[in-house]
C-alpha cells in the first residue's frame, strides 16, 4: 500500500536505529544470523516500493554487498540505503507515484450514444494525468466537459421529463429547444429539478461549470482565476458525487 514521505522517512529512521549504532557501526549483535539480516532487508526494500522509491530497491537488488557472507557487510549497505532514502524524502526528490483509478461503470448513462463509455472513461484516466502533471486549468476543463456529457445523455435518456421542467429552455417563440443545445447550466438546472441531482450537488456543479468556463482565454484573463491542486480536489469531489447521483436514478 502506498505511503506518503513522512511515514516513510518514520519508518526508515526507526529501521536505521535497529541496524545502526550512533557511531555508524552494524548492530551485528541485534541479528543472529544472515536469514535474520536478509528480513530487515526485505522490510525496507517494502517501504521504500510503498513509498515510490523503485530504484534504490532495483539498486539494492543489484548490491553484491548483499551476497556477502557478513552481516557486518550487509548490515551497513542497508544501513547506508536506508541514510540515502531518509535524504531524498527530505529533498523531495523521491516522489509517490499515483495510480490513476478507473472511472464508474456508466454504461446505464451512455448507452444512449455508441462510444460515449469509452470516450468518458478515457477523459475520466485523462483528467487524472492533467492533475498529475499539475496542468490544473486542463484537469478541471476535462472534468467539465466528462459532467457535462453525463448531463446530456441523462436528459437525453430521460428527455420527456426534462421537456416538461420548468427550467427547460425555451426559444424566443416559447418552443423548447432541444436537448442537445442545452448550456450545462440548462442542464444541472433541469437534473436538480427532477431531482436526478441533489439540490448542494446542483450548486457545486454551477461551481465547476464556471471553473470549467476558463476553457476561454479571455474568461481566465477576465477572471485572473488560478487553479491549484486543492481546486482539482474539490472539482474531483463534485464529478464524483454527481455520477453517483445519476446513476441511483436509472
Amino acid at each position: 500500500m502506498p505511503i506518503d514521505a513522512a511515514r516513510a522517512k518514520q519508518i526508515l529512521t526507526e529501521m536505521l536505529r535497529e541496524i545502526s549504532l550512533r557511531s555508524g557501526e552494524a548492530r551485528t549483535n541485534a541479528f543472529s544470523t544472515l536469514r535474520s539480516v536478509d528480513a530487515k532487508v526485505r522490510e525496507v526494500k517494502m517501504t521504500l516500493r510503498d513509498a515510490g522509491a523503485t530504484a534504490l530497491v532495483e539498486e539494492i537488488e543489484q548490491d553484491t554487498d548483499f551476497a556477502a557472507n557478513s552481516r557486518r557487510v550487509r548490515l551497513e549497505a542497508l544501513a547506508n540505503y536506508c541514510r540515502t532514502a531518509i535524504k531524498f524524502l527530505d529533498t523531495g526528490v523521491i516522489t509517490q507515484k499515483r495510480q490513476l483509478t478507473k472511472g464508474p461503470n456508466l454504461n446505464l448513462i451512455t448507452d444512449i450514444m455508441p462510444d460515449l463509455e469509452s470516450i468518458i472513461q478515457r477523459r475520466w484516466l485523462d483528467a487524472q494525468r492533467c492533475q498529475l502533471a499539475r496542468a490544473y486549468l486542463a484537469a478541471v476543463i476535462m472534468m467539465g466537459s466528462i459532467l457535462e456529457a453525463l448531463l446530456l445523455a441523462r436528459c437525453s435518456k430521460g428527455s420527456l421529463e426534462a421537456y416538461r421542467a420548468q427550467a427547460a429552455p425555451k426559444d424566443k417563440a416559447g418552443k423548447s429547444v432541444a436537448i442537445p443545445n442545452w448550456t450545462l447550466s440548462n442542464l444541472i438546472d433541469v437534473s436538480v429539478e427532477l431531482d436526478w441531482l441533489k439540490q448542494d450537488r446542483g450548486s457545486f456543479s454551477h461551481a465547476l461549470r464556471q471553473s470549467r468556463n476558463l476553457v476561454h482565454p479571455y474568461e481566465e484573463a477576465r477572471t485572473r482565476t488560478e487553479f491549484d491542486e486543492a481546486t482539482c480536489k474539490v472539482c474531483w469531489q463534485v464529478l464524483n458525487a454527481s455520477v453517483e447521483d445519476l446513476l441511483t436514478t436509472l
